[in-house]
């Protein structure tokens, strides 16, 4: 797909930190076992514990099961697509955290699994016994057994899309039917100093 850049954003957690060069030209198939790499890598790095595939977190809705999808990222980035139904990362700490202890499932999501794998960790040491880190957006556009991403208007209302936001270019690796967008490297910049401070700011007041 395309590549543009896309949007300022607020104060978040900083980029998925798993680098490395992409070759210019990539299969599908090359696209999608690199961005698996990157998806394992960084779980390892931030959480460790359970992690979902695209397809396992869409079979998980469908048992009935009370499920929370947390998309971690920007606002800038959820604008152009998100998982349906997911909610945001500060939508989340203002719900009653700790009734979620049993029976509720929490998957967190972002890009490539970096972000997602923090949150999960951060959920994980609040006593909430089943908590995801999802594979993220990128891993989402080359499964084919899942729902579409989806951009959500205004007035809540939800559209299926072929566009997603892939943070920078060494996570550009989406499916190619989709339109891609990524931060400029200023605001690569910007978002990874400005989401340290976040983050930090949350652990105080939490």
């Amino acid at each position: 797909g395309g590549v543009g850049d896309f949007g300022r954003h607020d104060n978040q957690p900083p980029s998925d930190g798993i680098h490395s060069g992409q070759p210019l030209i990539m299969t599908n198939e090359e696209k999608r076992k690199a961005a698996k790499e990157k998806f394992d890598r960084a779980h390892s790095k931030t959480f460790g514990g359970q992690s979902i595939s695209s397809s396992g977190l869409c079979e998980l809705r469908k048992t009935g099961k009370k499920v929370v999808v947390v998309d971690v990222r920007t606002e800038a980035e959820r604008k152009v697509s998100r998982i349906s139904g997911s909610i945001d990362e500060d939508e989340f700490w203002k719900m009653d955290v700790k009734s979620m202890q049993k029976d509720t499932h929490v998957v967190g999501y972002c890009t490539i699994g970096f972000r997602s794998g923090m949150f999960a960790q951060k959920v994980k040491n609040k006593g909430i016994e089943n908590v995801y880190n999802s594979e993220g957006v990128v891993l989402w556009t080359h499964d084919r057994k899942t729902e579409p991403l989806i951009r959500r208007d205004e007035r809540g209302n939800e559209q299926p899309t072929k566009e997603v936001h892939v943070y920078g270019s060494d996570w550009d690796l989406a499916d190619e039917g989709y339109k891609t967008f990524k931060f400029s490297t200023f605001e690569n910049v910007t978002v990874g100093v400005a989401g340290t401070i976040g983050s930090t700011l949350r652990r105080w007041f939490q």
